[in-house]
């Protein structure tokens, strides 16, 4: 019997669970446990479980599951592969993506608004700065400690949030922890009338949709899709019922994150030409539907050359390379979704032909698609990035 342990209030906690029934239903031969909501609390006696898969819950809840749980698996950055195997997010990628972001929307001014309480939170920065270090950026960090529930009511930390606010360098890229705090970001700019994304551009992470869609404007997000990781937890699970031994990199074992999903938050360009830095928003908007670069002309009105020319000297590459660089860079994200074809993706991609996207993979992404989504799922992060 397997029983999971998941905080199903939140979505994290039903990404997970989601993400193991769907492993669970493609083996039929679990027992599972899922009724431990009732039994959420480090007190009182538990079943006796083959296997516990933890996810979104305390720390003491999670010591005590232990003791009832023969193998068990931690979904958290934050957990100790010494313990028990680990499955989460690469946080430091999540840093990485969130810089990528940013950087490809011209800022030159960056900063981090996090938790210091939470392990998870300094990886995170600490790949944010890593990236941006790479081109000679530096970040401000938030010296406020993160809000606890009665400040988040309360608004009480709110006049030191926008102090802090109004002194980072304009135009700024701000990277928030989580949706949670981007959500406070936010409304925090919208308390002190600052213009989000002209002014501050801010990025999230989790892909909450409600988070997300509910401030003002909408958040750019990091989406993690936390079902990939309930599903190969189950998976980790499962080797062990059977009796495999996990080896030292399976005990601690990172997925990569999605990719930034772009909302109004950073529909910026922090690009002085009008005209270029609508002919990139335009690219990175209908790269899939598809289009060409004859398409971006119909909607910018200069010429080709002009804006060849503004692409090589300000971004570093042509048109055209922006439009297949943001097709593959949607294709690596479908391709961490296993139930999508090659075909599919191709097709939503804007590729007529399987045989195209394969050269324009193999081009910018250095290997081919079913090969980056056979180490994007099996081996986590290894998988390059583009």
């Amino acid at each position: 019997m397997v029983g999971i342990i998941a905080d199903c209030t939140n979505t994290f906690g039903r990404a997970i669970f989601r993400g193991v029934m769907r492993y669970a239903n493609l083996q039929r031969r679990w027992l599972l446990f899922k009724d431990m909501e009732h039994v959420l609390s480090a007190s009182g006696k538990w079943p006796k479980l083959d296997g516990g898969i933890f996810a979104g819950v305390s720390q003491q809840i999670f010591e005590h599951g232990l003791n009832y749980c023969r193998f068990a698996v931690h979904c958290s950055g934050g957990g100790n592969p010494k313990v028990c195997p680990v499955v989460a997010i690469d946080d430091v990628l999540v840093g990485n993506q969130a810089a990528q972001h940013l950087l490809d929307c011209k800022f030159e001014h960056f900063a981090f608004y996090g938790d210091r309480q939470y392990r998870v939170s300094d990886n995170r920065i600490a790949g944010f700065k890593q990236a941006l270090a790479q081109r000679g950026y530096r970040v401000d960090v938030c010296p406020l400690q993160s809000p606890d529930s009665r400040e988040r009511v309360s608004h009480s930390h709110r006049p030191a949030l926008i102090r802090w606010l109004q002194q980072l360098p304009k135009p700024v890229g701000v990277m928030a922890f989580d949706d949670t705090h981007a959500h406070d970001l936010a409304e925090a700019c919208l308390e002190a009338a600052i213009p989000v994304p002209e002014q501050v551009a801010i990025v999230g992470v989790n892909n909450d949709d409600l988070l997300c869609e509910s401030a003002w404007p909408p958040l750019s997000s990091v989406e993690a899709d936390y079902t990939r990781i309930g599903y190969s937890a189950a998976r980790l699970m499962d080797r062990m019922l059977r009796g495999e031994t996990l080896s030292r990199e399976e005990r601690n074992f990172r997925l990569r994150p999605l990719g930034v999903i772009q909302r109004q938050s950073t529909s910026t360009l922090a690009i002085q030409d009008h005209n270029l830095a609508e002919a990139v928003r335009f690219i990175r908007e209908h790269a899939c539907d598809p289009c060409s670069v004859s398409d971006v002309l119909e909607v910018v009105p200069v010429g080709r050359r002009w804006l060849e020319r503004q692409f090589v000297t300000q971004l570093g590459r042509t048109p055209h390379d922006e439009i297949a660089r943001v097709r593959i860079e949607h294709a690596q994200r479908m391709l961490q979704r296993p139930e999508l074809g090659l075909q599919e993706i191709a097709s939503r991609c804007g590729f007529t032909e399987l045989k195209t996207f394969y050269q324009a993979f193999r081009k910018i992404a250095g290997t081919t698609p079913a090969a980056y989504r056979r180490i994007s799922l099996i081996d986590g992060t290894r998988a390059k990035a583009i």
